[in-house]
Parts: structure tokens; C-alpha cells; sequence
């Protein structure tokens, strides 16, 4: 009878093997996302092999990777790709390419639920040695990984005086968290809930304006008896809209996940943000032009990205001075496909911007009413959904915000 020789934890005795480092929960999805980001920022030739039984905070980022078409294969107990349970709390992240190798595992098992055990190696000539005990307990073929991905150090010498900073930072954040881990977290929580609240209270705003102009507009339309039946199922279904984006804006605030990420068509996204923004620049002489044939699909928090397409067009009509009456003036809206990208532009002639450098920072605005959070709303909300948006134009004939955004297909 043959005899089974059960695997053991070796995962554990490498991270052993390098003193028992310790690390916040918090550094650690730094560290993570500062290794996944790059592969799926410029894709490129790779894998993604991951043990990650709690996604929180990353989710998001895992479900980026899942929509690219950089292979990854799961290495939790669920899986499929075990040969025997026997890592338990022990979990890993492995990103491999041409240009660089990433190897982080942690050990859950701590005294502290907030702090984990973690061992790291970049571009190494020792990272088979980690390699080696993943291969042993998987039906996957980390051999051929292995041999095909071996970067050269020399190859990269920016990549690795980054990866030195990295460490160098964790290094001091984990003896700050050591020290003061309880009241640096309360600070930091406070502050992001500050944050978190005047974003959402901006954006609630902006929803909530929708519907006070479409409100008055039904008022005095339907005063004068002029208002046809299709106008005011229009207006009510913007205004049903809005206020549904505001709630969901409020329900995010007891949520752990930031965005709900999904394919979603773009053209539909966009027809639904131009419906809600005619409000806008309808009876003031502006003539939107829509240029939206693309029916790819981009993955993206539904509401947000709307948000972001509102709050550009909103900022467009605003741009133009009170006094200004003369003819052709124009915000436009245009879709095109970049590679493997979509972009989204939105434009106006309503003059130069003053000050460009400081439309993205908090507080900034050249509005007598702004509150100086819209376009930095706008970049972060697009920044979390792994796309970027940038003033790309900014002359007197015209002001163009682009955003870029992967593509599912």
C-alpha cells in the first residue's frame, strides 16, 4: 500500500525564515495594488497567481484583473487548484512578467487581527524559492512560469529604486503602526470620513439640482399650458434618475466597497448622462453636440461614472459669462475607441481656463457658489475605477477634459 506523505506549510516557515515581519492590513493592500497595478495599467505578457481569501478594499482591483487578459489563476481552497488544504491561513500574491517579479505572502495568524506576518521579494534570483512551494501543492504549471518569466535586474533600474521606496516607506509605517497603530487609524478613519461625507454632499447636490430646475421648469411650463405630455415624462424620469443616484450616494456611506464595478455599455452610460445634463444648457443659446457610436463595454461604478459625465458637462454650461449671447456657442461630447481604451471628451469654446494647475486641487474653484470639489471628485471617482482624467486642451477657441478608461470589449 502506498504510503501518502501529506504536504506541510512551508509558506509559513518562508515567512519565518525572514524574522517574523510584521505589517498593518492597511500596508499590505498598499503593497498589493503597488505590484497588480502596473501589469494591468500596461498590459503586457504575464500571470497573476493569487491565495487571497479576504478581497476587501482590493475587490475591485481583483475584478479589473479578471476583466483584462492577463491570465490569473486562484489559489484558494475553493479554487480548484489545490492538491491539499494545508496552508490555512497562510496567502500569497505573485505577479510575473518580463519586466518584473512580485512575491508577497502573509500569515494571518497574529496576535493582532490588524497586523499580519508577511515575507517580500522583487526581482530576485530567490523568488523560485517561494515558486517551488507553490508548485509542489497545484495542479498549475508554475514551472513553465517560472521559466519563462526571469527579469534582469539591470533591465530595470527605475522599477527597482521604486520598489526600494516602497519598502523603505512600509518599513516606516510599520513601526509607526507599532507604536500608535490605534490612534494613527482613528485619525486617518476620521479624516477619510470627513472627505468620504463632503464628496458625497457635493454629489448629492448636483443630483439634487437636476431635479429643482426640471421642478421649476414643469411649473412654469405647465402655468403657460405649453408643456406636451412627452416633455413632462421626460423631465420626471431625469428627475426619478437623479434622485435615485443621490440615494445610492447615501447608501455608499454604510458600504465597504467604494465602487460596484461592472461591464457596462458605454454609449448607454453616456445617453443616460446627456439626458440628466440637458437641464443645463437647454434655453440659454448652447448647442450640445453628441457624437456616441461606440457600444463597447468599460468597467465602471454605473452611478459614479455618470457623476463624473454630469459634473463635466455641468462645469462645461457654466463656463460661459452671463453676458454672453453670441451664437455658436457649444459643449461637446465624443466618444472613440483608443486601443484598448475608450476615451471621453468634453468640450466647450467658452474661453481659456485661468489657472489650470489648480483645477484638480480641493477647494479651488472660480465660481462665487462652487464649492471647489467637483473636478476633484470627478478624477478620483475615475482614478478608482482605473481610468484618468486630465484637461487636455485648454485654449481661447476651446477647453477639453479627456477621460481614459480600459475596455472589456
Amino acid at each position: 500500500m502506498k504510503k501518502i506523505v501529506r504536504q506541510q506549510n512551508y509558506l509559513k516557515e518562508l515567512i519565518e525564515s525572514q524574522d517574523n515581519q510584521i505589517i498593518s492590513r492597511s500596508a499590505l493592500k498598499c503593497m498589493m495594488r503597488a505590484s497588480i497595478e502596473p501589469l494591468v495599467d500596461n498590459p503586457e505578457e504575464g500571470v497573476v497567481l493569487h491565495r487571497i481569501n479576504n478581497k476587501s478594499g482590493i475587490m475591485s482591483l481583483i475584478k479589473r484583473l479578471e476583466f483584462s487578459s492577463i491570465p490569473s489563476y486562484d489559489f484558494t481552497d475553493e479554487g480548484g487548484h489545490l492538491k491539499e488544504k494545508v496552508w490555512a491561513n497562510t496567502e500569497f500574491l505573485c505577479v510575473l512578467t518580463h519586466r518584473f517579479v512580485a512575491i508577497i505572502i502573509w500569515d494571518n495568524k497574529t496576535e493582532n487581527k490588524n497586523f499580519v506576518r508577511y515575507y517580500t521579494i522583487y526581482n530576485s534570483r530567490v523568488q523560485n524559492e517561494a515558486l517551488d512551494i507553490i508548485d509542489r501543492n497545484t495542479d498549475v504549471d508554475i514551472k513553465d512560469f517560472q521559466e519563462r518569466f526571469k527579469p534582469d535586474r539591470r533591465d530595470n533600474p527605475l522599477l527597482n529604486v521604486s520598489i526600494r521606496r516602497i519598502i523603505e516607506n512600509m518599513d516606516e509605517a510599520t513601526k509607526d503602526a507599532v507604536l500608535g497603530y490605534a490612534q494613527i487609524q482613528s485619525e486617518k478613519e476620521e479624516e477619510e470620513i470627513s472627505a468620504n461625507t463632503r464628496a458625497i454632499a457635493h454629489e448629492i447636490r448636483n443630483q439634487l439640482s437636476i431635479c429643482d430646475l426640471y421642478n421649476e421648469i414643469i411649473k412654469k411650463t405647465c402655468a403657460k399650458q405649453g408643456i406636451s405630455e412627452e416633455g413632462i415624462t421626460n423631465a420626471l424620469k431625469n428627475m426619478t434618475r437623479a434622485i435615485k443616484m443621490a440615494n445610492n450616494s447615501l447608501i455608499s456611506l454604510k458600504s465597504t466597497e467604494k465602487n460596484v464595478i461592472k461591464p457596462l455599455k458605454l454609449k448607454e452610460l453616456i445617453n443616460n448622462a446627456v439626458d440628466l445634463t440637458k437641464v443645463y444648457y437647454e434655453g440659454k443659446n448652447i448647442d450640445c453636440k453628441l457624437e456616441n457610436e461606440h457600444d463597447t463595454r468599460i468597467p465602471v461604478d454605473e452611478n459614479k461614472f455618470i457623476a463624473a459625465i454630469v459634473n463635466l458637462v455641468k462645469n462645461a454650461s457654466e463656463a460661459f459669462d452671463i453676458n454672453d449671447v453670441r451664437d455658436g456657442k457649444y459643449i461637446k461630447i465624443k466618444t472613440e475607441e483608443d486601443g484598448d481604451f475608450v476615451l471621453v471628451s468634453v468640450a466647450n469654446n467658452a474661453g481659456k481656463i485661468e489657472n489650470p494647475e489648480n483645477i484638480f486641487k480641493e477647494g479651488y474653484t472660480t465660481k462665487s457658489s462652487g464649492s471647489g470639489l467637483g473636478l476633484l471628485i470627478c478624477k478620483k471617482s475615475i482614478e478608482e475605477m482605473y481610468g484618468r482624467l486630465e484637461l487636455a486642451k485648454n485654449t481661447d477657441e476651446e477647453v477639453e477634459f479627456v477621460i481614459k478608461i480600459g475596455k472589456v470589449g
